[in-house]
């Protein structure tokens, strides 16, 4: 094939081959989208989820450019390329609009990418007029009217798309986290004392009257159970009010090891949903914009399972006897396989009576299968990943600008599978302090600034290494973090 009749190939399938691409980055991102959140991924498989992410964006806006192009030469030039199927060209649109609006299981891939929100929305709006300019100037009034109604669901739908995503990382950027959630009210210092001795002198009451093993009676019988699923402040810089840790308190103290261990869990993957993903979750309890999230739900539902159906069948029922038979192939992909994306995201968007159990069954199909790990990084295997031996893999991050990424996930990375016995025992540390140390403000105080003297006093190393807790607490973190690798290491 000499180089003219390859640049002619291109020319002619250059807009099929981008349309059909950004459609299998779509595949792609809903099928394995939900398994990034395992730490046993494969670092392979996560850096193409990380590159989809990227560039299922990037693929989408270059397509619809080249069908704004594409059809502002056919207006000139009637000769050029198969004018007969432009308008199957025009709709294919509102699909990439669709594409661009991205999966509910990945809004976000790092907690930076919600605050660039206002650019989404900037974004989101010159796609959507380049879109539907293309349409209004392209679509020929020769046309099947099927076709134009089809067209039009699918704008309604792709518009709904396009402005879910910028909603969605307005809602988990940082400045809505912290309007979202309810601070610890402003008390004079005269009062602190007074409240944190109340406090404490409840919490003390509390704990001598449930000092016995949980059990199911106490647990089916308590106000609390069941609310720590709910997305929490574990992002968020403000203290909780006193009577908020209460309630937190004799939450999980009524719970046995395993019930508050899968509490914890349940709630580290509802903020994991809030922060990284579109599924309508709200960290208050504003009953107006639970009804007003549970509305917006439903509507999308039912626009995502209807309009997509309605659009393949005045497909079929239309005349397409004037177009290309290539053309009609590929139309059928995107619409089928653009409706199957979205059939597999479509659970995530019902929160709202029986359909909420149905929905969360099958998100948390994806969580159940995976093992119960804590990620760790080493500060030495990052260190080492200036070493000749991965020299080239750096020098492509530091090209690429995503030398972080390869660090993290890549180098130094592993994953412990005592999560359950690591959050056991943190979880008995606080249990034996309000048993045992907690008596008063003042030994609340300790008991709070313990860091590791427990464990040195235990090992017999207190005067020898007591210094180290000693030191601001970023520089006793960096300290312990070396000592344990070069222990495990020795």
């Amino acid at each position: 094939m000499s180089l003219s009749s390859a640049l002619q190939w291109w020319e002619e399938w250059q807009l099929r081959v981008l349309v059909l691409g950004s459609l299998a980055i779509q595949l792609y991102l809903a099928i394995y989208g939900p398994y990034r959140r395992k730490p046993s991924l494969r670092s392979s498989y996560r850096l193409l989820i990380w590159l989809s992410y990227l560039g299922g964006d990037a693929l989408a806006i270059y397509a619809l450019a080249t069908l704004f192009n594409r059809q502002k030469k056919l207006q000139c030039h009637s000769s050029y390329g198969d004018a007969g199927s432009h308008d199957l060209e025009v709709l294919w649109a509102p699909i990439l609009l669709i594409h661009l609006g991205g999966r509910m299981t990945i809004s976000a891939y790092n907690i930076e990418d919600n605050e660039l929100w206002l650019r989404h929305v900037g974004v989101a709006i010159s796609q959507v007029t380049v879109s539907v300019y293309v349409f209004s100037k392209s679509w020929s009034p020769s046309a099947d009217n099927r076709l134009l109604a089809a067209a039009i669901l699918l704008f309604i739908l792709g518009v709904f798309r396009c402005f879910e995503k910028p909603f969605a990382l307005r809602r988990a950027s940082f400045n809505s986290l912290v309007t979202s959630f309810r601070p610890a009210p402003m008390t004079e210092s005269t009062n602190r004392e007074v409240v944190l001795e109340k406090y404490i002198q409840q919490a003390i009451d509390f704990v001598q009257r449930n000092q016995d093993p949980p059990t199911l009676d106490k647990v089916g019988k308590h106000k609390h159970f069941g609310q720590l699923s709910k997305p929490d402040m574990m992002f968020v810089d403000f203290a909780y009010a006193y009577d908020l840790r209460l309630e937190k308190l004799e939450s999980l103290w009524l719970l046995d090891v395993k019930t508050a261990f899968e509490a914890l869990r349940q709630e580290i993957y509802n903020t994991f949903n809030l922060i990284y993903t579109k599924h309508w979750q709200y960290p208050d309890e504003n009953k107006d914009t639970d009804y007003l999230a549970t509305l917006f739900s439903i509507l999308l539902w039912n626009i995502t399972l209807t309009f997509p159906i309605a659009c393949i069948v005045l497909f079929h029922i239309s005349h397409k006897e004037g177009y290309r038979g290539s053309d009609i192939k590929v139309t059928y992909l995107l619409l089928y396989i653009t409706y199957f994306s979205e059939i597999l995201s479509a659970p995530g968007r019902i929160f709202s009576g029986w359909w909420k159990s149905i929905a969360l069954a099958w998100l948390r199909s994806f969580r159940s299968r995976s093992p119960v790990v804590v990620a760790q990084h080493s500060l030495i295997g990052g260190v080492l990943a200036g070493n000749k031996e991965f020299s080239i893999l750096s020098r492509i991050g530091k090209c690429f600008k995503c030398q972080d990424f390869l660090h993290h996930y890549i180098f130094g990375r592993c994953h412990s599978p005592d999560a359950e016995s690591i959050t056991n025992l943190v979880r008995c540390h606080v249990k034996d302090g309000w048993m045992f140390h907690i008596r008063d403000v003042e030994s609340y105080w300790e008991f709070s600034d313990f860091r590791g003297h427990q464990t040195l006093e235990h090992n017999g190393c207190e005067e020898n290494l007591g210094w180290s807790i000693e030191k601001p607490f970023d520089e006793s973190i960096l300290l312990w973090h070396v000592a344990t690798d070069f222990l495990l290491l020795s």
